[in-house]
């Protein structure tokens, strides 16, 4: 028989029990007493179980712990940097090695990177830019006569850096779109870069793909590099991969380097670092404690991110 609503009892039972109707008898239902495993579902009603002759608590399964909660950052700061003729908005905070540079995903300019931006700047200095042309970018539109060419976006990147007088190798962190940003910067300037974090980022072998969309949200002409994303290879670079809704890319990742971990979380949305700052922020961090060591990253098992995603490997 099914139960009655626990408000329809008449009859009370003694503190720390529950009053019930059960087999259409009324019971005082604790955890520990007596209690026929017929009537398991009857229990349900009142957050019980009956699954071995005695009540036990009805308690919801656990999801995975949530990542760290990230503090706002403070209002945005940077300064404008020569790199031709035109000005990149470049925003850098704190001072250990390695340094780390975002790149966003298409059209997005660097305010989405600063809750883990500034969440990392105890531990290491962390630089964020803008774009040209990106949504809300400070940064100086790009002359008509400079075409949007993947040889273009490496060069402005590497131009910000080094008129701003910051220095490498940097650890690379790529969102989406960015995730091609940041293999033809190591395919160009391969000893400027010590370690790579892709954040549900578009894999290198993935651009000749990307280009056959038709018109893209921020124009990227990468056809120069195809041939350079092809053979790129990361050696025993740290590479830190977080998937999420698009895990396909990891594969195409994992092949290129020997210290290459991927952990997946499909819970989360596409842009990470914006819907889930933490799990980006612990991300980030696996990949530059690795390189300040010095050594291999340890199997991802092993890592802070394993507790906070689907999966692990390896």
């Amino acid at each position: 028989m099914g139960a009655q609503a626990p408000d329809s009892e008449t009859r009370h039972c003694r503190s720390g029990a529950t009053s019930a109707r059960i087999g259409g008898a009324h019971v005082c239902l604790k955890p520990g007493a007596r209690c026929k495993s017929r009537h398991d579902g009857a229990y349900h009603r009142y957050r019980f179980h009956c699954h071995s002759g005695r009540l036990t608590r009805f308690r919801p399964p656990k999801g995975p712990p949530k990542p760290p909660t990230l503090p706002e950052p403070p209002a945005p700061t940077g300064r404008l940097v020569d790199v031709g003729g035109y000005r990149l908005l470049l925003e850098c905070v704190g001072r250990a090695p390695p340094t780390v540079v975002f790149e966003s995903g298409a059209t997005a300019s660097r305010f989405g990177a600063r809750k883990a931006q500034y969440a990392l700047r105890s531990n290491t200095r962390v630089c964020t830019y803008d774009r040209p042309g990106t949504l809300g970018s400070a940064s100086d539109a790009r002359p008509a006569s400079v075409p949007p060419t993947s040889e273009t976006f490496a060069r402005e990147l590497h131009t910000v850096l080094t008129n701003a007088n910051v220095p490498g190798p940097y650890v690379l962190v790529g969102s989406s779109f960015g995730g091609l940003l940041i293999s033809t910067f190591t395919a160009r300037y391969p000893d400027d870069v010590a370690g790579l974090v892709y954040l549900d980022a578009l894999a290198p072998g993935s651009a000749e793909g990307y280009l056959q969309l038709g018109p893209l949200p921020e124009p990227w002409d990468g056809l120069a590099d195809l041939d350079r994303l092809r053979a790129l290879s990361f050696g025993s670079r740290p590479v830190v991969v977080l998937a999420t809704q698009n895990p396909g890319q990891s594969a195409d990742i994992r092949g290129r380097g020997t210290n290459v971990i991927v952990a997946e979380a499909p819970q989360y949305g596409h842009v990470v670092v914006l819907i889930a700052p933490g799990l980006a922020y612990v991300a980030i961090r696996v990949a530059v404690k690795a390189v300040g060591a010095g050594g291999p990253l340890p199997r991802c098992a092993e890592t802070p991110l394993a507790p906070l995603v689907h999966s692990c490997t390896p």
